[in-house]
């Protein structure tokens, strides 16, 4: 026992009880660190230094997931997420700390049932649940695939809740738009008629939206008259059919249907295109407050479109117009094919009556005496006489050159082969000099020595059947023709041999020569990288839906010259009877320009709203001020009159000149404008013209108002002999700025107000904010006298 040292043994158990804890949010990405960071004190859940060891695990493993992870903690039900799940807040406040209610008010009635079952210990999944979100500023239908997992304290107590999410909006979406529209094609398929093919299409769709009114019609030559013999309406709009002028729309409007683009106005009292005084007449007309129209280009101009009205506002989501256009184009096929069938079905009558009144003449030729024997009918076809006698000589002198020999060859190359029967088609001259294509089908009769000594056959009229022919190759060359001036380009792909068959325009589009075997991998190889995972994932996706058949696709491409290429693509998958794909083919578009016009589109958009809100905080802060200030209700009135009509005058000299800027010798002109007599020169402005910014021009037009309102009630401008002089000047140098002078002379004696008023207050304070200067006021005996001191940018 003298050899026991007990500190030996302590040591070990004291040095491990001294180590420092891991670091549980150590690589926990940009939630880890905000985590960190985080007052914990000021929530239920405390300091993280008193945070229990099973809530310090739950935090570690939900911030280490690549999953999006939500998780609440407490009977407060405090929140926390991973970085993953931080897209899914859209522009909501923070919510770290925050409790599970507040953050998803909006849904808490899904939402809670389900937490407070994970706090009672139930585990809960659910797939593809609708839930109404607002986390973009409005509410919007969702889709999510979720799980909700108690996780349980040291003592065995439920005290959290985890929550792993997917959002599946994007998905539940796409199949919706596909069921719809398998859906609609199984309807137009047993159609025969293109009425009712657009009848069915438009209330299919209009029912499907839950929308005003829809209407599908033929745009003429031009492209300019629109005319749609029917439209659906839900009752609440009146049907407008038969043709309009596309061109009371705008010339903006028009043009982009011509083109081909898709015109989708959320509201058109407020969209730049549309909130004009004519436009909003016609609008009103059609009882439509929100529009979508696609416009269907076929061979290079605009044949027809699809519109979808609303009788109030809407905000058109994505899904929303891509299925219109959708709609738009399956509208137009199946259009196409009831014409097509329909032309058939009559073709066909025609042939059956054809050969009912005995169109269809019988012949017999004998070998031995080399003559003729015909119906009445082949010498109708021949445009002989019904009972005259044909002279064969003379009938073999009216075969297209080449074709007689081409029949006899025809014969000949049966009997070698040991047949009888022969077919061929040849041309003919009639009697009238009209050329005809004839089909006759023959059997020969042969004798001992194997060849024929009668031969007898039937002979049609094919002339419509090869003139058809004919058409339909020139409007293949028609239809390749466009598609080249269209600049857009075909493929077919065979899955099994992993073959492409492109049209060389298709090479050119991916930045290879026109004569370049295109691969599949030269196709991926334009991928943008930022893009690869996704595509691969929407083609893995669609690919193993045995359901899904049509697809589309907006690719970026990234050129060998390092340019970006927007594509667009559509098309179908041909399936085999065990749902394999064997096939894609479809169409390829060149689409950059488009999207540049939409970044441009959306430039102005938010260019408009800014100078809209700027515009809005001026009228509110005058309307405030000059209310404060009024001594009577009158005299607000025409306070406020006054200083709109001066804010109206300058927008109007910013927007002649697209609100770039404006000339400050315009600015004093417009303002003191109403203040000036023909007959009389008691108003003096001198100085050079300079460009002011918006701001500073609105800044300058004001003060000019208040300065001359007050001339015209109390100063110079209130007798006959006073005089106003305006002056300015620019300094020269790097910094250039504006100095300017009001100066009144020759008025009643100058008294200092007892009390400063709106207007002096607008000019000394507000007017040197906005000027980012200085403007002071100088109430001198002889007159008032105004000066701005200002940097001019």
């Amino acid at each position: 026992m003298d050899d026991f040292k007990p500190d030996l043994l302590v040591a070990p158990v004291m040095q491990h009880r001294l180590a420092p804890l891991p670091d549980f949010l150590a690589k926990g990405g940009t939630m880890g660190e905000r985590v960190r960071q985080y007052d914990w004190s000021s929530t239920p859940v405390g300091p993280i230094e008193t945070w229990p060891h099973s809530l310090r695990t739950a935090v570690s493993m939900m911030l280490h997931s690549k999953f999006p992870t939500f998780m609440v903690w407490g009977p407060e039900l405090t929140a926390f997420y991973n970085d993953a799940y931080r897209p899914m807040l859209g522009t909501k406040p923070e919510a770290l700390g925050r409790t599970f209610r507040e953050i998803w008010s909006e849904a808490w009635d899904v939402m809670g049932p389900i937490a407070e079952r994970a706090l009672a210990g139930e585990a809960s999944y659910f797939e593809d649940l609708p839930i109404t979100l607002q986390r973009k500023g409005f509410p919007e239908q969702t889709w999510w695939t979720f799980s909700y997992s108690p996780v349980h304290d040291e003592a065995g107590d439920v005290a959290g809740v985890l929550c792993i999410v997917h959002e599946t909006t994007s998905k539940a979406l796409s199949e919706q738009r596909l069921e719809f529209l398998v859906r609609l094609s199984d309807r137009l398929r047993g159609l025969n008629e293109p009425i009712e093919v657009i009848t069915a299409a438009q209330e299919m769709l209009g029912a499907h939206l839950a929308t005003s009114r829809v209407g599908y019609g033929e745009v003429e030559e031009t492209a300019r008259y629109f005319t749609t013999e029917r439209n659906w309406t839900d009752r609440t709009v009146a049907h407008h059919t038969g043709t309009h002028d596309l061109a009371a729309f705008g010339p903006e409007i028009h043009g982009a249907l011509k083109r081909g683009e898709t015109l989708a106005v959320h509201d058109v009292s407020v969209d730049p295109r549309t909130n004009s005084p004519e436009h909003l007449a016609a609008f009103a007309y059609l009882e439509t407050s929100a529009v979508v129209t696609v416009s269907l280009i076929k061979q290079g101009r605009m044949v027809a479109a699809l519109y979808v009205h609303n009788r109030t506002p809407r905000l058109w989501n994505e899904n929303e117009v891509k299925l219109i256009e959708d709609v738009a184009e399956r509208t137009w096929d199946a259009v196409e094919r009831a014409r097509a069938e329909t032309a058939l079905r009559g073709s066909q009558d025609r042939l059956q009556l054809a050969i009912d009144a005995g169109r269809m003449a019988v012949w017999e030729h004998e070998t031995a005496t080399d003559r003729i024997t015909a119906s009445p009918e082949l010498n109708r076809m021949l445009g002989y006489a019904a009972d005259a006698e044909l002279d064969i000589a003379e009938v073999r002198t009216r075969y297209y050159p080449g074709d007689r020999e081409r029949l006899s060859a025809t014969a000949m190359g049966a009997l070698k082969k040991g047949e009888r029967f022969f077919e061929v088609e040849y041309r003919f001259y009639r009697v009238d000099g009209a050329l005809r294509w004839f089909l006759m089908r023959a059997e020969m009769l042969l004798g001992p020595d194997g060849f024929p000594t009668r031969t007898i056959g039937v002979l049609l009229d094919i002339t419509d059947r090869k003139e058809a022919e004919e058409t339909l190759i020139e409007r293949e060359a028609e239809l390749m023709a466009a598609l080249e001036a269209g600049s857009l380009a075909i493929f077919d792909f065979d899955h099994i041999k992993g073959r492409m068959n492109p049209s060389p325009r298709l090479s050119e589009l991916y930045g290879y020569p026109p004569d370049h075997v295109l691969t599949i991998a030269d196709i991926r190889a334009r991928y943008h990288p930022d893009d690869v995972s996704k595509i691969i994932d929407k083609r893995d996706r669609e690919q193993e839906d045995t359901s899904f058949r049509n697809f589309e696709w907006t690719l970026r491409l990234m050129m060998p010259d390092g340019a970006i290429r927007w594509v667009n693509g559509r098309g179908e998958y041909v399936r085999d009877e065990e749902d394999r794909i064997i096939r894609s083919r479809g169409v390829v578009m060149d689409i950059t320009e488009r999207k540049r016009w939409e970044e441009h589109q959306q430039l102005l958009i938010n260019e408009l709203n800014h100078r809209v809100k700027n515009t809005l905080a001026t009228v509110q802060s005058i309307a405030s001020q000059t209310l404060r200030n009024a001594g009577t209700v009158e005299g607000a009135r025409s306070a406020m009159e006054a200083r709109l009509l001066a804010l109206s005058r300058a927008h109007d000299v910013l927007t002649r000149e697209n609100w770039e800027g404006a000339g400050l010798l315009e600015i004093v002109r417009e303002a003191m404008a109403p203040y000036r007599h023909e007959r009389e020169r008691r108003i003096h402005m001198d100085g050079p013209d300079v460009r002011l910014s918006p701001r500073m021009a609105l800044a300058i037009a004001m003060a000019l108002q208040e300065l001359a309102t007050n001339a015209v009630k109390y100063g110079a401008l209130s007798n006959e002999r006073g005089e106003v002089r305006i002056a300015w000047s620019i300094s020269d140098g790097s910094d250039k700025r504006l100095h300017l002078t009001w100066s009144e002379t020759n008025g009643p004696a100058v008294e200092v107000p007892k009390r400063r008023s709106f207007g002096i207050r607008l000019i000394e304070r507000s007017l040197a904010q906005d000027l980012h200067g200085k403007a002071t006021i100088d109430f001198a005996l002889t007159g008032i006298i105004c000066t701005v001191d200002a940097p001019i940018a």
